[in-house]
């Protein structure tokens, strides 16, 4: 669990420096969980505008590596992805009501 550190040098510590130019750039704007989740967001979005096919990242390993390996690889990581943001945001979700429950009769005229 992180907690808000007040960005307030005469009374509070600056917040440390990270390895990322852009969190250490929006620290103090916000809570540093949500720094980080900007961060990555950031990364992930920048990231969709670089990636290569399946093939061209594949070639760009130096070491032997799989087709399926790769995806074995990247699929994995994906999920480690997904389940960080489900526990980092588990905590705030809203709990399903009768007004927003998915109909579980599977009666969809109404």
């Amino acid at each position: 669990m992180t907690t808000a550190m007040r960005t307030d040098s005469h009374r509070y510590p600056e917040r440390p420096k990270t390895d990322c130019a852009l969190a250490d750039r929006i620290a103090g704007m916000e809570t540093p969980m949500l720094t980080e989740m900007a961060a990555a967001t950031f990364h992930l979005e920048r990231l969709l505008q670089s990636v290569g096919t399946p093939e061209q990242e594949l070639a760009a390993y130096t070491t032997d590596m799989t087709a399926a390996r790769h995806c074995d690889y990247v699929l994995g990581v994906a999920d480690r992805i997904r389940r960080a943001v489900d526990q980092l945001t588990a905590p705030y979700e809203k709990p399903a009501t009768a007004d927003t429950a998915p109909d579980q009769t599977g009666d969809a005229a109404a």
